[in-house]
C-alpha cells in the first residue's frame, strides 16, 4: 500500500491559509460555532441563527497530537542489577486510530518540531473506516491530520517496566496542546517523585506560568513559576525540586505565545519496594461538577493505605461543600459519613474510598464552587523470587476528572446533555482491556438518586488491526448504576487498536473509562479517560458589525 504523506510544506502552507480565512471572518465578527458528526451518526444542531448573521464555510486546519514521551528516570546507574532503580529496559509503543478519514490524507507521525517524518517500527493501516498506526515509540512525538466532516483521533502511549523504581504500566492519551491545563495528582513526599513535562509543537515560543496547590494551600515557586518552552522543544521541571514534600499535589499550567501539552510522570517506592508508576494527565476544568470514572476496588478496608482515593480542590477563594455520589453495579453507595466533604480554598482535600465492596465505581463530585478531581487507584502484585525485598510491590493508576454537561445537585435540575460519552481511547498492543460505563442521573440529590430511572444504549465500536470497524456492542447503561464491559467479553467480539463509545443526546448522561491491564502481569495497569471527537469541517456564523464603534 502506497503512503501518501503530508510534508512540513503543505501542512504550513493549508494551515496559513486556513488561518487567514478565518481571520477573515472574524474580522466581520464571528458570531457562532461549527457542528460535528458522529461515526455513524447524524450532525449535531448547530447554534440558533443570529439575525443578521449569515454562514460561512470554513474547512478544518491540519492539528496535531503531542505524544507523552517514553517513561524514564532521572537518576543515575549504581552499577549494581540488585540494587539498581532500573535494572531492566522499559518497551514503549504509540497505538493510534484515526477514524473517517483525515480529509482525503492519512495521517502523519512527525518529530516534536514538526520538521522531518517520524517512522514508528510498526506499520500504518489504511482501511475503509479508520488509519492505524502501531509502533515503538523512541522519543517525543506529534500524530497530524486534518480532520474531515468528522473524525475521533486517538492515541495512547504506554510503556511497561516490570521491576524497578518504574514498575508500573505508565499510560497516557496523545492530547491537542492547550493553552491550559489541570493536572490533579501525583506527590513529591519521600519516596515519590514527579516530571512535570511541558511539549511545545508549534512554531513559537511559549512562555508558561505554573500553579501549584498542596494539602496546606498553595506553594510558592518563585521564578520557577515561569518556564519557557522553546518552538518543537520540550522542558522537564522535577516538582521534587520546585515543590518539596508535598503529599498530594494539583497543578494549573497556562501557557502564552503558543499551545502546549503537559503532563506529569509519577513514581513512588515504599523503602525499596516500588509502589506505583503512571502519568498525571489533564482533566476537565474547575467545575461545579466533575466525573472520575474507573475506581476499581478489591474490597479494602476503610484504613487500608492502598484504598482507592479522591483528590479535590476548590483554586478560588471561597470555602464551600462537595456532595459525593459513588455509582456502583448496583446503584448508588454510600460512603458512611463522606458524602459531604469540606473544602477549603486552595487545599487539595483526599477522601479515603476504602470500605467499598469489590468492583468499579464512578464518582460524581457537585460542589458549591467550582472544583477540580482526580482520584488514585493501587493494585498488588507478586514479589520477584530473586528479590532483595520479599515485600510486594505496587503499581498505581491516575485517574482524571471528566467535565459533566448537568451542572446538578442537591436541589438543581440538569442542563441537558450534548452527547458526553462520545469520544475514543485506543488500546496498545500486549494489554488487555475493559471499558467502565456510568449512567450519572439529571437530579443528584440525597432523595433523588435512590430513585433515579431511566437508561442509555451506549454503542461500543472496536476498530481492528486492519482499520475496519470489527465489532460493533450495544450496552444499555442504567441511570445511576456503572456497567463493566470485560475484557473476556470484548475479547469473544475481536481484537481491536481503539474502543469508540456513542450515546444519543437525548438520554441520561454516561461517562466512561477504559482500564488497561498488562497481558503477562495483572497487576500493571493504567486507566484511561476517551478523547473527545476533533473538530471538523463546519459553518461559522458572521454578521457585520461597526468597526469604528
Amino acid at each position: 500500500m502506497k503512503r501518501k504523506n503530508l510534508t512540513a510544506g503543505s501542512a504550513v502552507r493549508r494551515a496559513a491559509a486556513a488561518v487567514g480565512a478565518l481571520l477573515c471572518a472574524l474580522a466581520v465578527g464571528a458570531l457562532a460555532t461549527t457542528g460535528t458528526v458522529g461515526l455513524g451518526g447524524g450532525a449535531r444542531d448547530a447554534d440558533p441563527a443570529v439575525d443578521g448573521a449569515r454562514a460561512v464555510p470554513v474547512a478544518a486546519t491540519e492539528t496535531g497530537l503531542v505524544c507523552p514521551t517514553p517513561a524514564q528516570l532521572e537518576q543515575p546507574d549504581v552499577g549494581d542489577d540488585a540494587f539498581s532503580a532500573a535494572p531492566v529496559a522499559t518497551t514503549t509503543s504509540l497505538t493510534a486510530a484515526v477514524l473517517d478519514g483525515a480529509d482525503g490524507e492519512q495521517p502523519a507521525v512527525t518529530t516534536l518540531d514538526g520538521e522531518q517524518e517520524a517512522e514508528l517500527t510498526g506499520p500504518l493501516e489504511q482501511g475503509a473506516d479508520a488509519a492505524v498506526l502501531d509502533g515503538r515509540l523512541p522519543g517525543a512525538r506529534v500524530l497530524r491530520l486534518t480532520p474531515g466532516t468528522a473524525t475521533y483521533a486517538a492515541a495512547t502511549v504506554a510503556s511497561v517496566t516490570t521491576e524497578g523504581d518504574l514498575r508500573g504500566l505508565v499510560a497516557g492519551p496523545c492530547v491537542q496542546p492547550a493553552v491550559e491545563h489541570w493536572l490533579v495528582g501525583g506527590s513529591t513526599s519521600v519516596g515519590s517523585s514527579g516530571r512535570l513535562v511541558l511539549q511545545n509543537p508549534g512554531r513559537t515560543a511559549a512562555t508558561v506560568t505554573l500553579q501549584a496547590w498542596g494539602a496546606s494551600g498553595p506553594v510558592v515557586l518563585g521564578s520557577q513559576s515561569l518556564v519557557v518552552v522553546p518552538p518543537g522543544e520540550q522542558v522537564v521541571t522535577m516538582l521534587e525540586a520546585v515543590a518539596p514534600d508535598q503529599s498530594r499535589l494539583a497543578l494549573h499550567v497556562t501557557a502564552e505565545g503558543g499551545r502546549v501539552g503537559a503532563y506529569v510522570q509519577h513514581h513512588r517506592i515504599e523503602g525499596l519496594v516500588p509502589a506505583g508508576a503512571d502519568l498525571v494527565v489533564a482533566g476537565g476544568a474547575p467545575s461545579r461538577t466533575t466525573a472520575v470514572s474507573g475506581v476499581t476496588s478489591t474490597g479494602e478496608t476503610v484504613d487500608d493505605p492502598h484504598a482507592p482515593r479522591l483528590d479535590v480542590l476548590t483554586p478560588g477563594t471561597r470555602a464551600g461543600t462537595a456532595r459525593l455520589v459513588v455509582l456502583g453495579p448496583d446503584g448508588p453507595v454510600r460512603l458512611r459519613g463522606g458524602e459531604e466533604l469540606p473544602l477549603e480554598p486552595g487545599q487539595v482535600t483526599t477522601l479515603p474510598l476504602g470500605g467499598l465492596p469489590a468492583g468499579s465505581y464512578t464518582v460524581v463530585v457537585d460542589a458549591d464552587v467550582p472544583v477540580v478531581a482526580g482520584a488514585a487507584v493501587d493494585r498488588k502484585g507478586a514479589a520477584a523470587d530473586d528479590a532483595v525485598i520479599d515485600d510486594d510491590p505496587y503499581d498505581r493508576a491516575w485517574l482524571a476528572g471528566q467535565a459533566v454537561a448537568g451542572q446538578t445537585g442537591a436541589g438543581q435540575t440538569g442542563a441537558g446533555h450534548g452527547g458526553t460519552a462520545d469520544g475514543a481511547v485506543a488500546v496498545p498492543e500486549d494489554v488487555v482491556y475493559g471499558v467502565t460505563l456510568s449512567g450519572v442521573p439529571d437530579e443528584r440529590g440525597p432523595d433523588e438518586i435512590e430513585d433515579a430511572t431511566g437508561s442509555t444504549e451506549v454503542t461500543l465500536r472496536g476498530v481492528g488491526r486492519d482499520g475496519e470497524v470489527a465489532w460493533t456492542h450495544p450496552v444499555d447503561v442504567p441511570a445511576g448504576q456503572t456497567v463493566e464491559v470485560g475484557w473476556s467479553e470484548l475479547e469473544e467480539l475481536g481484537d481491536a487498536v481503539a474502543v469508540v463509545a456513542e450515546q444519543p443526546a437525548d438520554q441520561p448522561e454516561v461517562v466512561w473509562s477504559v482500564r488497561l491491564v498488562q497481558a503477562d502481569d495483572a497487576s500493571l495497569f493504567s486507566v484511561l479517560a476517551p478523547t473527545p471527537p476533533l473538530a471538523a469541517d463546519g459553518d461559522v456564523r458572521v454578521r457585520r458589525v461597526d468597526a469604528a464603534g
